[in-house]
């Protein structure tokens, strides 16, 4: 008699609608590659386990950037199958798909739904400029963009972001390609009316326009009077005229030094370094506020200097405050910087620095205690040794007395328990 050996089951074999109502927990993209590890070849499975809804925005940045990374051309591909990209996607966010050449996009081909691709690989406020450079190819995604602008009316594309290696090529007879696409995309653009926000003028006959920019090297290759968030579009003149006369407050009329993109005014705002003069997203830099000159400055512009008696440790200054010398001053032989309150004349700081003409050096304290301890100049260290020795003496006293009272107190607490115990 021979015995049947139980059969063995997977995941896969569960209903579709019971796999369906675990997905619909999951983020789109995590749902997507739920039913492409389950059914990788069965695209109507998969779009049965995907479900309906909310297939129009898809960003691979909403699962783990651990798993983005190792993600290939033919997960993608499985991912836009699953969805049925070419009749529902909208928006597509490659980001973190760091190891893609691009033919995975071939599902896109053609689409007339499309309207925004973000090929920087990145997120929003994230610096496009990886190391090293990702594989995603001009050869193997050009093709298929050039599929969706072919479509001419019908298509719907508004925006490209392009990653950074595309965008700084030296020579164009070594990027033709790309050259020739930017082309063909910036005649679609301009074949559409588009109408300033703000003054209602077409923007057709701004001389920017709406098209991409072929010539200025920092743009090349992004697109102007467009906001990368909400699409929305202003003419030249209203960018300049902005809000209540803030000026650029309606589309930044440069692109930010972090993140690449443009902003308008309601969904980012913009910040201005007074140092180097490189306008910022709030989100991308922090700005800081020189504690001498008050201008905010990006981190570029901040200096790392800080005064050796960590007297203004939540002060912050300029490169340009510093290197004019009106915040720090650097010790000539140790190299160590100390602010100039620290080194006024008045200051009873033992490190503070002062110059003398005999030795023709500015010197800390400290130094000078070492390096100058048989010349006049040691007057200058001396008087500062002796407050910091008086200081000192003082404080240790102050602790003294502190302890005596304490010990005074328990000694009375001691005696009134021990009358109490005995009567």
């Amino acid at each position: 008699m021979t015995s049947t050996l139980p059969q063995q089951r997977s995941l896969a074999d569960l209903p579709i609608g019971t796999l369906a109502h675990v997905s619909s927990y999951l983020t789109l993209p995590s749902r997507a590659l739920f039913a492409i590890a389950l059914n990788y070849r069965d695209v109507e499975r998969c779009s049965a386990i995907v479900g309906d809804h909310q297939r129009d925005v898809f960003d691979f940045g909403d699962i783990e950037k651990e798993l983005a990374v190792k993600l290939t051309d033919e997960d993608i591909k499985g991912v836009l199958l699953s969805i049925d990209a070419v009749n529902n996607l909208k928006t597509l966010r490659l980001t973190n798909l760091l190891n893609i050449s691009g033919i995975g996009l071939e599902p896109l081909r053609g689409s007339t739904m499309i309207e925004k691709i973000y090929l920087s690989l990145v997120g929003d406020h994230e610096s496009p400029d990886l190391s090293p450079a990702p594989p995603i190819s001009r050869t193997e995604v050009l093709p298929i963009l050039d599929s969706i602008i072919d479509m001419g009316e019908a298509s719907s594309l508004k925006l490209l972001v392009f990653p950074t290696e595309w965008r700084e090529l030296e020579d164009i007879s070594t990027c033709q390609d790309f050259y020739d696409f930017l082309d063909g995309y910036n005649a679609l653009l301009c074949s559409r009316v588009v109408t300033c926000l703000k003054c209602d003028e077409n923007l057709a006959e701004d001389d920017r326009m709406l098209e991409m920019s072929t010539e200025i090297k920092h743009e090349y290759a992004t697109q102007n009077v467009t906001c990368y968030d909400c699409m929305k579009h202003y003419c030249q003149n209203c960018m300049e005229d902005g809000v209540g006369g803030l000026g650029r407050a309606y589309c930044m009329s440069k692109l930010c030094g972090i993140c690449n993109r443009r902003y308008c005014f309601h969904c980012s705002g913009e910040w201005s370094c007074g140092g180097c003069d490189e306008w910022f997203c709030p989100d991308c830099m922090d700005m800081k506020q020189c504690a001498q000159c008050d201008e905010n400055k990006c981190i570029n512009c901040t200096s790392k200097r800080k005064c050796r008696n960590n007297c203004c440790e939540e002060k912050l200054w300029c490169d340009h405050c510093v290197q004019r010398g009106d915040t720090l001053i650097r010790c000539e032989n140790c190299g160590k910087d100390y602010c100039t309150h620290c080194c006024d004349s008045n200051s009873d700081v033992i490190h503070s620095i002062d110059y003398c003409d005999e030795c023709d050096e500015k010197l800390c304290g400290e130094c000078r205690v070492i390096k100058c301890k048989d010349k006049s100049c040691y007057q200058f260290a001396f008087p500062a040794l002796l407050n910091d020795k008086e200081r000192n003496r003082q404080e240790m006293q102050a602790e003294i007395d502190k302890h005596r009272k304490e010990n005074n107190e328990l000694k009375r607490k001691l005696e009134d328990l021990t009358g109490k115990l005995e009567g």
